[in-house]
């Protein structure tokens, strides 16, 4: 039921590609992928486990296992198939593993983007005997060199510059009042401390929805479809539906699935 004042998200069947969107399939995205018609989504967000933890409950666990490039093959080829010629994907990871996705990538065909380091310095602790980690790597691949890509600008270190032109090699540059261009370097903290309280959920590898945003409202267009793999907590069907995409997601499991419908039942409705 959905609570009085929040808006439902739109759930439907999509004749064109004959599949319910904007909502969560429970099941294995190995079987479910392939029921995804050729090239239909013009962004995919992969948010798989990383091959270290934590336990997320499932039948399959994955820690350190020597299966888990295999595996990663199968549904990045699945990947491969259902992006336009203009989609990207974007695959979380941690440094430990990750480089073997960009490899299996590159053998798929995909083409190098960049990888994006996302920067943090409230991470949870933990190490004691190496360096504690402040960043964990984001792969982005495009599938032609013709993909979506708006321009990412943040503020300016200091807004003195903004009120003067800057002479360099004869030519006149004025500071462009939305910010510099952003580069490979994103920074945003990690939903840990009281100060996230109303959006962190019972999720150990949540990721925060302003990061999420950037993704999607950057690397794809309103009314595109993004697909994800792995939904855990929601945050990238939430970041879809506030942000005029549609999703189709899956997840293995069912208490990641409820807690992830109850977060869209929640999304507040646009005025």
């Amino acid at each position: 039921m959905t609570p009085r004042g929040k808006k439902k998200p739109n759930t439907k069947q999509n004749p064109e590609l004959d599949v319910k969107t904007n909502d969560i399939h429970l099941g294995d995205c190995l079987k479910l992928l392939p029921n995804l018609p050729d090239s239909c989504s013009q962004l995919i967000i992969a948010d798989p486990p990383y091959n270290i933890g934590p336990r997320f409950g499932n039948k399959k666990e994955w820690l350190n296992s020597p299966d888990w490039t295999s595996w990663c093959r199968k549904w990045l080829e699945e990947c491969k198939r259902i992006l336009t010629d203009d989609g990207s994907i974007f695959v979380y990871g941690i440094h430990h593993y990750l480089c073997y996705v960009q490899c299996l990538l590159y053998d798929l065909g995909l083409i190098y983007r960049r990888q994006i380091i996302w920067h943090y310095e409230n991470g949870w602790g933990g190490y004691s005997k190496t360096l504690s980690a402040h960043y964990e790597p984001i792969l982005w691949f495009s599938k032609s060199d013709k993909f979506t890509y708006h321009a990412i600008r943040e503020p300016y270190k200091s807004t003195e510059r903004l009120k003067h032109k800057i002479t360099k090699n004869g030519k006149t540059w004025k500071p462009n009042p939305k910010g510099r261009m952003a580069g490979d370097v994103w920074c945003f903290p990690t939903l840990a401390g009281r100060r996230f309280k109303d959006e962190k959920v019972d999720h150990p590898t949540q990721k925060p929805l302003s990061l999420t945003d950037r993704i999607v409202n950057h690397f794809s267009n309103e009314g595109d479809l993004i697909i994800i793999p792995f939904c855990g907590s929601g945050t990238e069907c939430v970041s879809a539906i506030k942000n005029n995409r549609n999703f189709w997601a899956s997840e293995i499991n069912k208490e990641y699935v409820s807690l992830a419908k109850k977060r869209l039942s929640e999304i507040e409705p646009k005025k």
